[in-house]
């Protein structure tokens, strides 16, 4: 499932003053473990996404809202949903809202114990040598990037 500890690799040689393509290296490799390890637990990078935007909607996503978020069509959303309803891990519930649509919500016992170790592993590999200060620094600075890239509709998360 995980690897193990993550290997000093030198940084990328970028041109000065380009971070983001440091950014785009670390995404990049970020992605890659991310896929790797979530494969351990039988899912895809996207249906672990997916089922991370639902676990943040105690009440249900709809399906067009869940597209939106992740940047899909929603027959995209409706393929996975079905895919990961038949794991187990969703399930469509009525909208009490509008008789026409359906919210996405985690099934009963759905088996996510995997997914929330398999982050907490992670994280603690990634950050196991930075001291509370740089943590709690490496998230303020993830913040403004976030909050920088959402004001930009187009391109923002």
């Amino acid at each position: 499932m995980m690897q193990g500890p993550v290997a000093e690799a030198p940084p990328p040689e970028l041109p000065p003053g380009l971070l983001v393509l440091g950014l785009w290296e670390l995404l990049v490799g970020f992605e890659a473990r991310l896929a790797h390890d979530v494969a351990g637990i039988g899912l895809t990078l996207s249906s672990f996404r997916m089922v991370g935007e639902v676990m943040a909607a105690p009440d249900g996503v709809r399906q067009s809202e869940l597209a939106r978020r992740l940047r899909v069509r929603a027959p995209t959303v409706s393929a996975a949903v079905d895919r990961l309803q038949q794991q187990g891990v969703l399930v469509r519930a009525p909208d009490p809202d509008d008789p026409r649509a359906h919210r996405i919500r985690l099934a009963p016992g759905a088996p996510l114990g995997g997914g929330i170790a398999l982050l907490e592993q992670l994280e603690a590999s990634l950050f196991t040598d930075l001291s509370p200060a740089e943590r709690q620094q490496a998230a303020l600075l993830f913040a403004r990037l976030y909050a920088r890239l959402a004001s930009h509709p187009e391109s923002g998360p």
